[in-house]
């Protein structure tokens, strides 16, 4: 097993979830796409309109010897690290990056306490 850390945009519910069960599952094709250097190039990937933000975590990613792991660009993303693998992921959420329509920050936010209550005033 190899343990990465990762960044990977997704919505506040989705966050939420993987919070709760500690995993990352795959897409029906059994993948899961990461960003293998920056949480900024995932951040289109993570909007969530019901909060009005997009949304990006930093993730210690436990990936299975069992998973194929292939480097490639996809549109947004150039370090993208792509995992293939029929079982979900087991991670941990190490921080949440937070960027508000139209604003030239991002804010951050680190710890699960922290990341849940915040996910869960704004939605």
């Amino acid at each position: 097993m190899q343990v990465r850390e990762l960044y990977h945009g997704t919505n506040g519910d989705n966050i939420l979830d993987i919070i709760h069960y500690g995993v990352l599952r795959p897409n029906a094709d059994g993948k899961v796409f990461f960003s293998e250097w920056r949480f900024d190039s995932v951040l289109m990937h993570g909007a969530d309109l019901r909060r009005k933000a997009s949304f990006a975590l930093k993730l210690s990613v436990t990936i299975p010897p069992t998973a194929s792991v292939r480097q490639e660009s996809t549109h947004g993303v150039l370090d993208t690290l792509v995992v293939t693998t029929a079982i979900p992921l087991p991670v941990e959420v190490l921080a949440l990056y937070v960027r508000e329509p139209w604003a030239s920050t991002v804010q951050t936010v680190v710890g699960t306490p922290h990341i849940t209550a915040y996910l869960v005033s704004r939605g």
